[in-house]
């Protein structure tokens, strides 16, 4: 099956503005990853079911945790539904997109780049309360890679807290009960090991996890 015009642009605007900045397409996907370890800018040029044309989602995905799929953990909708309507207005469309993919791109890299902006950033952007199981395990891990033991611990210990007893919240429970349980170096390197595993489960390329005091 051809590919669809609208498609096309919207593929030519995001390689010629993310590839040359270091973002890899997804397959033949309207995904682009920037790929930085322990954790991806995802950018998505998300379809409609209903119209030819693209939103444009920017946001975090958290390698920490091994699950086989990504999320925007950070992030989401960066702008309202772009139609197709003619190519070359479509055109200018998406390269302003691409365009302002890149800027979240670059601003998202500089909130990431020491152990201290990090947690920072993700205390500040992480969703929900005491109650959020994934915003507490987000928070905890941040803490702990910027070598924050004891603010680790507290958010930790708030997942384990959670009411939520859904299975998939219980491994998430039993995952953080499992760092708990470990001395602080040992919580680091067991990290470390999540991560691998998690890019393994996404089909991620192998690369040289650093995780704990360094971006």
């Amino acid at each position: 099956m051809a590919t669809p015009v609208h498609s096309k642009l919207i593929n030519k605007a995001a390689r010629e503005v993310l590839k040359p900045i270091g973002l890899v397409r997804k397959g033949q996907s309207r995904l682009w990853l920037d790929d930085n370890g322990w954790w991806l800018i995802m950018v998505e040029f998300q379809p409609s079911s209903w119209s030819k044309g693209t939103y444009l989602n920017v946001g975090i995905s958290w390698l920490w945790y091994p699950k086989d799929y990504m999320s925007f953990d950070i992030g989401y909708r960066e702008n309202s539904f772009i139609e197709f309507k003619d190519e070359d207005t479509f055109s200018r469309d998406t390269i302003a997109l691409a365009e302002k993919a890149k800027e979240c791109v670059f601003s998202l890299r500089q909130s990431m780049s020491s152990p201290e902006l990090a947690k920072a950033f993700v205390l500040e952007n992480s969703k929900g309360g005491e109650q959020n199981i994934w915003g507490c395990l987000n928070k905890g891990l941040a803490c702990l890679h910027a070598l924050d033991f004891q603010g680790a611990r507290v958010h930790l210990e708030n997942v384990i807290q959670c009411s939520d007893d859904r299975d998939w919240a219980i491994s998430v429970k039993d995952f953080t009960q499992s760092i708990l349980s470990l001395q602080p170096k040992e919580q680091i390197k067991a990290i470390q090991d999540a991560i691998i595993q998690s890019r393994k489960l996404k089909k991620l390329p192998e690369m040289n996890v650093t995780f704990g005091g360094s971006a």
